[in-house]
């Protein structure tokens, strides 16, 4: 079996980042999580962490083109980015190897500052981009910044970004995309194909950890270029991509930490061991005939995956849990992406409550959980939730007009435990 024919190779061309969240590293973390090879030229050493670039050295010109010559004599190239490239010897060197080498779907990604302030593209160097790279480029993703270099003019809204969409494209690039990161109100992105426009719609997401998201989204999308999609197709799932390592960014370092490249890797190693722990839950509400405090299929228990998006990330019963006075059933073993109210409520509940169990809304349940000293949150509704914060293990969420209680905690077995207790409470207080 040829098993090379299941993985397409993406060649990243850029900077090295001793920290690990931009350049290189960046790129090839991105290119491995999306299903490719990745292969490196590099142009440049840094001395850098999440605090800045302290120090860097551009790689020798006979270097660089040993470096190109080696990766494409041997091995096929399916796609391929640009990152830093540091000097217009290198820009025109890059360049003149990219026709060289016939390298289809070249992403430039215009790298001139790092995240800290410093200057990664000296000033000749921009002349070279805009007439030796952009017209060997597939898709070029500038940030406002950068599309403001490239053309001289001011953004601030939409239009200004297709105005300088419309410009840059007229150098040569396919296809432009302007990334509205930076812009005050949204995260829009602008794509242009020299005909139409197309707007990404994106959200701001509030933290400071997004060291190398240029470097990730350009590196998505020559991955997804590699594997077959088109340009607008790219771009739109690059986007999709990096806004979930943005959402999940990892607090590292003491300045801007990077973006989380492993969001669906680390979702699907436990997703076995999510849906393992709901179904050890539902045994223990089994075993203690919590039947007669469940609403017969509008209960269920719910599990997020460590980095839950949408319901596809949630681990719940297919048509909930099913009870006969005690007794209590399911229909089908518990699975991710199911539908059910269950999994819509747990999106809205922030903090470290990754699981939850739905049961019976009544007074005497809700005095046991005072006595038990698990904190009863009341809402009117579910989104105010979101603006919640909670400091307990545990929790109890009253929902104005719902007739379900939802008890909240890290682990399903815990909150199974909960359950079991209210339930000897319940029993005790009414015999």
């Amino acid at each position: 079996m040829d098993t090379a024919s299941y993985i397409n190779n993406v060649l990243t061309i850029a900077g090295s980042d001793s920290g690990g969240g931009a350049g290189i590293q960046a790129d090839v973390k991105t290119i491995t999580a999306l299903g490719n090879y990745g292969m490196t030229i590099i142009t440049a050493i840094t001395a850098q962490n999440t605090l800045g670039v302290s120090d860097y050295m551009p790689v020798p010109l006979d270097m660089i083109q040993k470096q190109f010559d080696a990766v494409a004599s041997d091995i096929p190239i399916h796609a391929a980015k640009t990152g830093m490239l540091a000097s217009s010897e290198i820009v025109a060197l890059v360049a003149s190897n990219i026709k060289k080498y016939s390298i289809p779907y070249t992403v430039v990604d215009p790298v001139m500052v790092a995240k800290g302030g410093s200057t990664l593209l000296s000033h000749d160097a921009i002349s070279a981009v805009i007439n030796l790279l952009l017209p060997v480029a597939h898709v070029v993703t500038p940030n406002l910044h950068e599309a403001e270099v490239l053309t001289g003019l001011t953004i601030q809204t939409i239009d200004d970004m297709k105005k300088v969409a419309k410009q840059i494209h007229s150098s040569g690039a396919r296809y432009v995309v302007i990334k509205g990161g930076h812009l005050n109100d949204s995260a829009d992105d602008v794509i242009y194909d020299g005909n139409d426009y197309t707007i990404l719609q994106g959200t701001k997401i509030n933290t400071q950890n997004t060291h190398g998201t240029g470097c990730t989204f350009s590196a998505a999308i020559a991955s997804y270029l590699a594997n077959g999609y088109n340009a607008i197709e790219a771009i739109a799932k690059a986007k999709a991509f990096i806004t979930k390592a943005i959402q999940f960014s990892l607090p590292l370092g003491k300045g801007h930490g990077p973006t989380n490249h492993l969001v669906d890797i680390v979702n699907n190693n436990y997703k076995e061991e999510v849906i393992h722990e709901v179904e050890q839950a539902f045994s223990v509400i089994q075993a203690a005939q919590c039947g007669d405090i469940l609403v017969s299929g509008s209960s269920n228990i719910g599990y997020a995956l460590p980095y839950p998006i949408n319901q596809t990330d949630f681990a719940l019963f297919p048509g909930g849990i099913i009870t006969h006075q005690d007794s209590v059933f399911k229909i089908k073993d518990a699975a991710c992406n199911v539908e059910h109210p269950l999994a819509d409520m747990m999106q809205k509940i922030k903090g470290n409550y990754r699981t939850a169990i739905s049961i019976k809304n009544s007074n005497a349940i809700r005095a046991i959980a005072h006595a038990m000293d698990v904190p009863v949150i009341q809402v009117t509704a579910p989104d105010e939730l979101m603006n919640t914060g909670f400091d307990k293990s545990q929790i109890m969420i009253v929902v104005d007009d719902d007739p379900l209680l939802y008890i909240a905690g890290q682990n399903p077995l815990d909150v199974a435990q909960i359950v079991v207790s209210i339930k000897r409470r319940l029993h005790e207080y009414t015999s």
